[in-house]
């Protein structure tokens, strides 16, 4: 595993922890896009160890450019996920309602867990878990 990959995966560690901890406290809609973010990073850990394009912010998009059975066999989480991605952060992307009136624990845990499968996959496939 290359020091840039290293970095982007010890980075979406930390984002699905601060996720876990964001949804304790009740901070829901935050945790849906942490846990996204963590998503995000580790797919990106993995393009940086293979030496791949990392700016797209679509998950989807993320396992399209890494190929093979990725963008079949995460299509799901990585399709809850990009869902999350705008209404979780912007007051106006849902109409009148704010993010925290919106998204509940429900939500956070659906999110945290389609995060954690996509982390534990890429930890496999850098070598990182036996």
């Amino acid at each position: 595993m290359t020091p840039r990959s290293q970095a982007w995966m010890r980075q979406a560690q930390n984002d699905l922890d601060a996720a876990r901890f964001t949804s304790v406290q009740g901070f829901h809609a935050q945790a849906c896009y942490l846990a996204g973010q963590a998503a995000e990073k580790a797919l990106k850990a993995l393009l940086a160890d293979r030496d791949q394009d990392l700016r797209s912010h679509s998950l989807a998009a993320l396992l399209r450019e890494l190929g093979g059975e990725a963008p079949l066999r995460w299509d799901q989480q990585a399709r809850l996920l990009d869902k999350l991605y705008a209404p979780t952060r912007y007051p106006d992307a849902l109409g009148e309602m704010a993010p925290m009136d919106v998204f509940g624990p429900e939500d956070a845990g659906a999110a945290m867990q389609a995060s954690s499968q996509i982390l534990q996959w890429v930890e496999a496939e850098l070598g990182l878990v036996s």
